[in-house]
């Protein structure tokens, strides 16, 4: 039996290889490489970045449609908040008084580097777990995590900016609205422990 944290810890890598992995089963079987869904600005979004994000839900406990409107409609919505980031992330360059440094984004990457690398007992077992999940090596973990760390920091910083001008006012939900979302999560089983 495979320790949980393990299991979460190859979920991630998991929902990362879809964008890594693909390309490379595609060009051997001379299938297109990815396709375009979308695109924000001059930045396309991938068919392999959707199914990426679906996947990560998916291994986070949400149970995906049956039914094809179902299904196309989790996708349109996912889509859109994939466009919606890639528009906070392209804001956040263009604004000057927001600087994401290389040094921030190195620190980030080695936390989370090296909080995933504890999860295993040897450097064979994850070189495997990362092989599994369609990264060749360390270093392109490395790569793909570095990716992600400045687009993440981006969007808190434009986030924190925006708040800090008073543009962005916390929504504070209803009794009604919290007692609605709590019943849905009894429903499911995902309530948080008290």
């Amino acid at each position: 039996m495979r320790h949980p944290a393990r299991r979460a810890v190859a979920a991630a890598l998991g929902a990362a290889a879809l964008a890594w992995a693909a390309p490379a089963r595609a060009q051997a079987t001379g299938e297109a490489v990815d396709r375009i869904v979308a695109v924000v600005g001059s930045a396309p979004i991938l068919e392999s970045q959707l199914q990426e994000e679906i996947f990560g839900r998916q291994q986070q406990g949400m149970r995906p449609p049956t039914d094809p409107d179902s299904l196309a409609a989790l996708r349109r919505q996912v889509l859109g908040e994939l466009i919606d980031q890639e528009l906070v992330v392209q804001l956040a360059q263009r604004d000057t008084t927001i600087k994401v440094t290389d040094q921030d984004v190195a620190d980030g990457v080695e936390t989370q580097y090296r909080s995933v690398r504890r999860q295993f007992t040897s450097e064979v077992d994850f070189r495997r777990e990362l092989a599994s999940a369609g990264f060749g090596t360390p270093e392109e973990y490395r790569r793909w995590l570095t990716d992600q760390q400045r687009r993440r920091l981006y969007q808190n910083r434009y986030f924190d900016a925006v708040r800090s001008k008073g543009l962005l006012k916390p929504v504070v939900p209803t009794e009604r609205e919290l007692r609605d979302y709590f019943a849905r999560a009894d429903d499911k089983g995902q309530r948080p422990a008290a």
